[in-house]
């Protein structure tokens, strides 16, 4: 990927650390709290940890900013020499590889679980890889439109499954606050950290803003948005799942989607459940996602 392809706006930029920072991993997140924290203030965990990530998004923008036009694969080597910058671009590329392959392992066994039975996880799997390695080869601006195009439907399609799952919300699950003290909230802070990842993309698209010195306002938007939709999807999956519920189950806030039904959806008649249509625009941001990770690699 080269700077001459062009550029990319603020907006831009921000859509894409959304599309990356709200991953698969929402799915599992309520049940590896719950475990971590043992408390239903798991949604105060991710605020914190939401305030944690910001303060570690701006200090990534800003040392992006000291090297105007360079990627973090082209200016490591001004901070440690030639050798140095090889061996820190290739753990970059490791740690893509882990976070796509996470990504595709999550939505393969959902994918197995409710939508696929007897399909194999390597048949989900290569699915995903090649047509993420298609994508790529469009560069940026092909991979800016599909997410452009499938992250609204994304977040509005799963904003209005957890609201519509309100009906099935008691209080008195997420009562008393702090009762363990804080302690417990704190453990849960580190998995609620490594869950944001996604934010590392403005290591490499910071050189291609059209305004660099916004990508501060962009990482701020963009982890704020995904720390609300998560603190109120956990808010949401304790009070109706409650906190000894979640931890039994293996994608909790999947099973919150499936348990209401809804009459007459989608202009026809009928009962019928909203988790299908999410997961399978979910799965769309899954290939996004991956998409986003091998677009890093080939930086």
């Amino acid at each position: 990927m080269s700077a001459s392809n062009g550029k990319i706006s603020t907006m831009q930029a921000a859509i894409i650390v959304l599309n990356c920072m709200f991953n698969a991993g929402i799915l599992i997140l309520p049940r590896t709290l719950s475990k971590s924290a043992q408390t239903p203030d798991i949604w105060i965990s991710m605020l914190l940890a939401g305030f944690f990530v910001i303060g570690i998004g701006i200090i990534v923008v800003n040392l992006s900013m000291r090297y105007p036009g360079k990627t973090v694969f082209e200016f490591t080597r001004s901070i440690t020499g030639i050798r140095g910058s090889d061996i820190y671009g290739l753990m970059i590329i490791i740690y893509f590889l882990v976070l796509s392959s996470m990504e595709i392992r999550v939505m393969a066994e959902a994918t197995d679980m409710y939508l696929l039975q007897s399909t194999p996880y390597w048949a989900t799997v290569i699915v995903f890889l090649w047509s993420g390695l298609y994508a790529v080869t469009g560069g940026l601006s092909v991979m800016i439109r599909l997410i452009t195009i499938t992250l609204p439907f994304t977040l509005i399609i799963f904003i209005v499954g957890i609201l519509l799952s309100s009906k099935l919300f008691e209080f008195n699950n997420l009562v008393p606050m702090f009762g363990d003290g804080i302690i417990p909230v704190l453990k849960g802070v580190q998995p609620a950290v490594l869950s944001y990842s996604g934010y590392e993309m403005m290591l490499i698209l910071t050189a291609y803003m059209t305004h660099p010195k916004e990508s501060t306002k962009t990482v701020i938007w963009s982890i704020s948005i995904v720390t609300l939709i998560c603190s109120f999807t956990m808010v949401m999956v304790v009070g109706c799942l409650s906190l000894s519920g979640i931890t039994t189950r293996t994608f909790p806030t999947l099973d919150l989607l499936r348990s209401f039904e809804m009459e007459g959806v989608f202009f026809y008649t009928g009962t019928h459940r909203l988790d299908t249509l999410k997961k399978g625009v979910r799965t769309v941001g899954t290939f996004l996602y991956t998409e986003e990770a091998m677009e890093g690699i080939t930086s």
